[in-house]
Protein backbone atom coordinates (compact mmCIF):
# COMPACT_ATOMS: atom_id res chain seq x y z
CA UNK A 1 0.00 0.00 0.00
CA UNK A 2 2.70 2.50 0.98
CA UNK A 3 4.83 1.61 -2.06
CA UNK A 4 1.96 2.72 -4.28
CA UNK A 5 1.83 6.11 -2.54
CA UNK A 6 5.43 7.04 -3.38
CA UNK A 7 4.82 7.54 -7.14
CA UNK A 8 1.67 9.50 -6.25
CA UNK A 9 3.76 11.71 -3.99
CA UNK A 10 5.99 12.46 -6.99
CA UNK A 11 2.95 13.27 -9.13
CA UNK A 12 1.53 15.56 -6.44
CA UNK A 13 4.88 17.31 -6.10
CA UNK A 14 5.06 17.84 -9.87
CA UNK A 15 1.48 19.13 -9.91
CA UNK A 16 2.29 21.60 -7.13
CA UNK A 17 5.35 22.81 -9.04
CA UNK A 18 3.24 23.31 -12.16
CA UNK A 19 0.73 25.34 -10.13
CA UNK A 20 3.51 27.52 -8.73
CA UNK A 21 4.64 28.37 -12.25
CA UNK A 22 1.12 28.76 -13.67
CA UNK A 23 0.05 31.13 -10.91
CA UNK A 24 2.77 33.55 -11.98
CA UNK A 25 4.76 33.53 -8.75
CA UNK A 26 8.17 35.16 -8.83
CA UNK A 27 11.27 33.00 -8.87
CA UNK A 28 11.94 33.90 -5.23
CA UNK A 29 8.40 32.90 -4.23
CA UNK A 30 8.68 29.66 -6.16
CA UNK A 31 11.96 28.83 -4.46
CA UNK A 32 10.56 29.59 -0.99
CA UNK A 33 7.35 27.66 -1.55
CA UNK A 34 9.19 24.78 -3.11
CA UNK A 35 11.50 24.52 -0.10
CA UNK A 36 8.39 23.88 1.99
CA UNK A 37 6.94 21.44 -0.57
CA UNK A 38 10.30 19.67 -0.90
CA UNK A 39 10.49 19.28 2.86
CA UNK A 40 6.92 17.99 3.13
CA UNK A 41 6.98 15.68 0.11
CA UNK A 42 10.41 14.10 0.12
CA UNK A 43 11.04 11.60 -2.66
CA UNK A 44 13.29 8.56 -2.68
CA UNK A 45 16.55 9.15 -4.56
CA UNK A 46 15.38 6.80 -7.30
CA UNK A 47 12.44 9.08 -8.17
CA UNK A 48 14.34 12.37 -8.05
CA UNK A 49 15.60 12.14 -11.66
CA UNK A 50 12.00 11.78 -12.90
CA UNK A 51 10.96 14.75 -10.79
CA UNK A 52 13.90 16.85 -12.02
CA UNK A 53 13.03 15.96 -15.61
CA UNK A 54 9.41 17.02 -15.05
CA UNK A 55 10.48 20.30 -13.44
CA UNK A 56 12.83 20.96 -16.35
CA UNK A 57 9.94 20.44 -18.77
CA UNK A 58 7.77 22.86 -16.79
CA UNK A 59 10.58 25.41 -16.74
CA UNK A 60 11.00 25.16 -20.49
CA UNK A 61 7.27 25.64 -20.98
CA UNK A 62 7.16 28.65 -18.69
CA UNK A 63 10.66 29.96 -19.49
CA UNK A 64 11.51 30.15 -15.80
CA UNK A 65 14.60 28.49 -14.38
CA UNK A 66 14.18 26.61 -11.13
CA UNK A 67 17.12 25.65 -8.98
CA UNK A 68 16.65 23.92 -5.61
CA UNK A 69 16.18 20.18 -6.23
CA UNK A 70 18.05 20.24 -9.51
CA UNK A 71 21.02 21.98 -7.90
CA UNK A 72 20.92 19.50 -5.03
CA UNK A 73 20.94 16.51 -7.37
CA UNK A 74 23.78 17.97 -9.42
CA UNK A 75 25.68 18.93 -6.29
CA UNK A 76 25.34 15.38 -4.94
CA UNK A 77 26.64 14.00 -8.24
CA UNK A 78 29.61 16.37 -8.04
CA UNK A 79 30.31 15.38 -4.45
CA UNK A 80 30.19 11.69 -5.35
CA UNK A 81 32.52 12.29 -8.29
CA UNK A 82 34.84 14.26 -6.02
CA UNK A 83 34.84 11.44 -3.48
CA UNK A 84 35.66 8.93 -6.21
CA UNK A 85 38.54 11.11 -7.45
CA UNK A 86 39.80 11.66 -3.90
CA UNK A 87 39.67 7.93 -3.21
CA UNK A 88 41.56 7.18 -6.43
CA UNK A 89 44.19 9.80 -5.54
CA UNK A 90 44.54 8.37 -2.03
CA UNK A 91 44.91 4.85 -3.42
CA UNK A 92 47.61 6.09 -5.79
CA UNK A 93 49.48 7.81 -2.95
CA UNK A 94 49.29 4.64 -0.86
CA UNK A 95 50.67 2.57 -3.74
CA UNK A 96 53.50 5.07 -4.22
CA UNK A 97 54.31 5.06 -0.49
CA UNK A 98 54.28 1.26 -0.42
CA UNK A 99 56.62 1.19 -3.42
CA UNK A 100 59.01 3.65 -1.73
CA UNK A 101 58.92 1.62 1.48
CA UNK A 102 59.65 -1.60 -0.40
CA UNK A 103 62.54 0.01 -2.27
CA UNK A 104 63.92 1.34 1.01
CA UNK A 105 63.78 -2.15 2.53
CA UNK A 106 65.51 -3.60 -0.53
CA UNK A 107 68.28 -0.97 -0.30
CA UNK A 108 68.78 -1.69 3.39
CA UNK A 109 68.91 -5.43 2.64
CA UNK A 110 71.50 -4.82 -0.10
CA UNK A 111 73.67 -2.93 2.42
CA UNK A 112 73.34 -5.72 4.97
CA UNK A 113 74.31 -8.27 2.31
CA UNK A 114 77.32 -6.19 1.25
CA UNK A 115 78.55 -5.17 4.70
CA UNK A 116 77.75 -8.12 6.94
CA UNK A 117 77.84 -11.86 6.94
CA UNK A 118 74.21 -12.21 8.01
CA UNK A 119 72.27 -15.04 6.43
CA UNK A 120 69.31 -14.37 4.16
CA UNK A 121 66.75 -15.47 6.76
CA UNK A 122 67.99 -12.95 9.33
CA UNK A 123 68.11 -10.12 6.78
CA UNK A 124 64.58 -11.01 5.67
CA UNK A 125 63.37 -10.88 9.27
CA UNK A 126 65.09 -7.54 9.96
CA UNK A 127 63.81 -5.86 6.79
CA UNK A 128 60.42 -7.60 6.76
CA UNK A 129 61.01 -9.02 3.30
CA UNK A 130 60.36 -12.50 1.97
CA UNK A 131 63.46 -14.73 2.13
CA UNK A 132 63.13 -15.27 -1.62
CA UNK A 133 63.43 -11.50 -2.17
CA UNK A 134 66.63 -11.37 -0.11
CA UNK A 135 68.04 -14.37 -2.00
CA UNK A 136 67.29 -12.58 -5.26
CA UNK A 137 69.02 -9.40 -4.00
CA UNK A 138 72.06 -11.42 -2.90
CA UNK A 139 72.27 -13.05 -6.36
CA UNK A 140 72.10 -9.60 -7.99
CA UNK A 141 74.92 -8.19 -5.85
CA UNK A 142 77.19 -11.15 -6.53
CA UNK A 143 77.06 -10.57 -10.29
Amino acid sequence: MIAGLIPKRKDVKIALMRLLYERGHSREQIVRLFNIIDWMLQLPKALEPEFVQAVNAIQEEKHMPYVNTIERVEREKAVQEGRRETLEEAEQRVKEAEQRSLESKRNAARKLIALTEMNDRLIADIEELPVEEVEKLRAETQH
